[in-house]
């Protein structure tokens, strides 16, 4: 039988997550292969079952006393074992890391305990369960490699070292020491190498954030029905389009689409609605779309992303912001956060969210030279792929295909002051050779242009383009989404994106 365990000292901010955590049987000690006297072969890792947060999850946990937190054999078979133990259970695995590395005494067969931790984490992954890590003091080597940067969450805390190499190896290997603030929580946190960085004593409440956003609804002693409040008053329509239960827009003033409270604006002046209409940013938008969440961190800040829940005891999402900030131009790796975002949601079986509001992406030679352009495919082909149900909504700016990437989606909303087009109007103008209204006036970029195309699904009532209006859009639709058939519902995905757009102008 597991044993309780008692001993992780008073002052240790982890006593309190693993005050419900058991331990399982150790691992035998690895063989002393390579002949150092006095080796003491025992792991430096231990793993457990029980409530972290009230979440019923597998805990991995690092003893720096024991060789430095040093990863050899038999922390593999440690490992390994608790990642059976998570999949068997249908639970999260947690790994709280304080380690140097590699066990050197170990050699070669040390290192390739790396491999079996890869493998492990791929059985995982492909068991549809998140992989939680926390990085201490020390997280180096092969453990910030395998463990610590490749978690689905990641967190660091302020204070410890991390980093591929320890400042020490730095220095002997290179002949130059790290300058100060490299290789820490901190310098980890602003490069977007680990999605938070905070103080010991805040790890358990980002911790049981992360466990309540990601966690399997049967291992979460709280999964209640949503527990919304009374819904606004809002216009319904009976029919449902092909992409699942959306309500086709109104058509109060003979186009579909447009606002009955809106006179009918020409393509440039919906540019400029666009522009300088009244509205928030996005990154705030999705902030109160899931609060109570966690945020996925990348070092381009124009992109935000997140996993929460819609409401309190309600849908866990996946959400991103593109932009961020209205006027914002993400770069690659804004880009990579969103292919990062949209896998996440697919291989955890999550919803994925988009809101979008971007004239366009970066365009500078420093973007270029970074690959911009090939970001921007990888995200649009993830959005693509994911598996899970996709929702996004335009709620102002879309522009060109630095839009379009987090626009691939099951069900397309826009705002009434949205606009998509195939390039900025500034651009195409330049490009054709014509003044930049008339550009956007024959662009075919309003609301209602986008529904007769076929390109999007609804326009939203204005009351439903921030909370807690879109907060009862989303819910009702990914609910509706949810219900239908996913072979039936990521067929016509495909059918939508792979062919031209039915509608007629």
């Amino acid at each position: 039988m597991a044993q309780r365990d008692t001993t992780t000292a008073a002052r240790d901010w982890r006593a309190e997550i693993l005050a419900g955590v058991s331990r399982a049987p150790a691992a035998p000690g690895a063989r002393n292969r390579l002949g150092w006297p006095g080796y003491d072969g025992r792991p430096a890792m231990w793993w457990g079952t029980g409530p972290v947060g009230e979440v019923p999850a597998v805990v991995a946990v690092w003893d720096f006393a024991v060789h430095g937190g040093s990863f050899g054999e038999s922390d593999a078979d440690t490992f390994t074992a608790a990642v059976r133990a998570a999949v068997a259970s249908r639970r999260p695995l947690v790994s709280l890391i304080r380690s140097g590395g590699t066990r050197l005494q170990e050699g070669v067969a040390g290192l390739v305990g790396l491999a079996r931790v890869a493998l492990a984490l791929g059985d995982l992954a492909q068991a549809g369960l998140a992989h939680i890590a926390v990085s201490d003091q020390p997280t180096t080597g092969g453990m910030w490699v395998t463990v610590g940067s490749q978690a689905d969450l990641r967190c660091a805390v302020l204070g410890a070292t991390v980093g591929f190499a320890g400042p020490r190896v730095v220095a002997a290997v290179t002949g130059e020491a790290p300058p100060p603030g490299s290789h820490t929580a901190a310098s980890a946190h602003a490069a977007g190498l680990v999605d938070a960085a905070v103080a010991p004593e805040a790890v358990a409440d980002w911790l049981c954030r992360a466990l309540r956003a990601v966690a399997p609804p049967d291992a979460t002693p709280d999964a209640t029905p949503d527990a919304t409040p009374p819904k606004p008053a809002r216009a319904q329509a009976g029919a449902q389009s092909r992409a699942g239960g959306v309500p086709p827009a109104d058509d109060p003033t003979g186009g579909p689409g447009e606002d009955a409270d809106q006179p009918r604006r020409s393509g440039w002046e919906q540019v400029l609605a666009a522009r300088a209409g009244d509205r928030r940013h996005a990154g705030s938008v999705l902030a109160d779309l899931l609060p109570g969440g966690v945020d996925l961190t990348g070092p381009d800040r124009t992109v935000r992303a997140r996993v929460g829940l819609l409401t309190p005891g309600g849908r866990p999402v996946v959400g991103a912001a593109v932009a961020a900030e209205r006027g914002g131009a993400p770069g690659p790796d804004g880009y990579r956060l969103l292919t990062r975002a949209a896998r996440l949601a697919g291989r955890l079986g999550l919803p994925l969210l988009t809101l979008v509001d971007t004239p366009g992406a970066a365009c500078g030679p420093a973007a270029e030279a970074a690959g911009v352009a090939v970001e921007i495919g990888t995200a649009m082909g993830a959005v693509l792929a994911c598996p899970s149900p996709t929702l996004a909504v335009i709620l102002g700016e879309g522009g060109s295909g630095g839009a379009l990437a987090a626009c691939c989606a099951d069900v397309v909303l826009l705002s009434p002051d949205s606009y998509m087009t195939a390039l900025s109007p500034e651009g195409a103008a330049t490009t054709l050779r014509i003044d930049p209204a008339a550009a956007a006036d024959r662009a075919g970029l309003r609301p209602a242009d986008l529904i007769a195309l076929g390109f999007a699904d609804a326009v939203l009532d204005r009351g439903d383009v921030d909370v807690p209006g879109l907060t009862h859009r989303v819910t009702d639709l990914l609910t509706s989404i949810a219900l239908s058939d996913d072979s039936v519902r990521l067929a016509a995905r495909r059918d939508k994106w792979s062919t031209r757009l039915d509608g007629v102008q």
